[in-house]
């Protein structure tokens, strides 16, 4: 089965060179070692119920895999059947828990993938966590913020915040998370900035509830520069 999937996932055709007989084309087998033994180290890991602690000595061998693309797709579906585990959050002790740093890496590494991690992180985001306490929980969703601010500083700009303003019009997530969401991400951005993002995202930003305690009495806070930024050069927002 890993040979196959190993095949499947790197072996190529590519056309056939000058002299050779016409419509002949040649197998690119390069990647197909390399990819099995990826898929093998890995499958060793994830085939252990192994808890974060046990998971750091294998890290290195781990980030190295997750290189190869249909390995990437693997982590994210180990991850999830982990950390969706009714008892995960309950017994989890870090503040990001190792399993969920890993997508991190993954959406360093595959764009092709954002998406897959983002509904992921979106399907943690909205789960019931009613065994943990309040503030637990409210710790919890800021970790999930994290992971998908650094989606999108990797590049998953518009779906992530298409997401988070979509909480915001619902009004049934916590204003603190929203404000904790703002935040990192003015941190994080700098101009020039897609009219979709500002489309999206200024609104979030000049709400006074979400962001007010956050303005300074000039303009030199990132809430002020923003919007005055915006204003001066989205004149069709």
């Amino acid at each position: 089965y890993i040979f196959l999937l190993a095949y499947a996932a790197s072996v190529c055709e590519t056309p056939g060179k000058k002299g050779q007989p016409k419509g002949h084309r040649n197998t690119n087998k390069d990647e197909l070692k390399p990819t099995i033994q990826a898929v093998e180290k890995v499958h060793t890991i994830c085939n252990v119920n192994r808890g974060s602690t046990e998971l750091i000595a294998e890290i290195s061998t781990l980030y190295n895999c997750i290189r190869f693309p249909v390995v990437g797709v693997g982590v994210i579906r180990w991850v999830e059947n982990t950390v969706t585990e009714p008892s995960y959050f309950k017994l989890c002790t870090e503040s990001c828990p190792l399993h969920l740093a890993l997508l991190d890496e993954v959406a360093c590494v595959h764009s092709s993938l954002h998406d897959q991690i983002l509904r992921l992180l979106i399907q943690l985001f909205e789960s019931k966590q009613d065994e943990l306490e309040i503030l637990v929980q409210l710790e919890m969703k800021k970790m999930l913020l994290d992971r998908m601010v650094n989606l999108l500083a990797r590049g998953c700009v518009v779906p992530v915040v298409k997401y988070i303003r979509q909480c915001c019009t619902k009004g049934d997530t916590d204003i603190s998370l929203i404000r904790y969401f703002v935040t990192e991400v003015l941190e994080t951005i700098t101009h020039p900035y897609s009219p979709e993002f500002v489309q999206l995202f200024l609104p979030m930003v000049e709400n006074e509830e979400i962001t007010g305690s956050m303005r300074g009495e000039g303009d030199n806070d990132p809430v002020s520069e923003f919007i005055v930024h915006c204003k001066a050069h989205y004149t069709t927002i």
